[in-house]
């Protein structure tokens, strides 16, 4: 899929996330359910925490102002879920699990197939090349 210059960095984060899904799942298989959590709990921190933020400083509120509210939406409530999940596999809860690497799954192909490619769309240059001067 081709993809604007200025996402790419977002959009190769969305493979190390698929990886850390694939990981999770697993770990979880193999009855390994406590390296499964941390190991969910670390790369979350690191890795998908900062790039959520990033879509929610730059490219939510933008999408909004151009009325695509359902996008944002399902955006915010997938962040949600994720962390929720994220925060009861860190506080040793470990039945999310698997739920977190669907659900993480998931968001990575709706962000891919939908919010990115309208955000190639209908977001002016300047909110993209944001994104880009972010390091994502």
């Amino acid at each position: 899929m081709k993809r604007d210059p200025r996402l790419r960095g977002l959009s190769s984060e969305h493979h190390h996330a698929l990886v850390l899904a694939r990981t999770v799942t697993a770990l979880v298989d193999a009855g390994r359910a406590d390296d499964a959590a941390d190991h969910l709990v670390d790369r979350f921190e690191r890795e998908l925490e900062p790039h959520f933020r990033v879509e929610e400083a730059l490219l939510l509120p933008a999408l909004r102002g151009v009325g695509e509210v359902a996008l944002v939406e399902r955006t915010e409530a997938d962040h949600a879920s994720l962390r929720a999940l994220a925060r009861a596999a860190r506080g040793g809860r470990r039945d999310g699990l698997v739920a977190f690497a669907e659900r993480l799954t998931d968001h990575v192909r709706f962000e891919e197939r939908e919010l990115f490619p309208c955000c190639e769309a209908r977001l002016p240059a300047a909110v993209l090349d944001a994104v880009e001067q972010r390091g994502c």
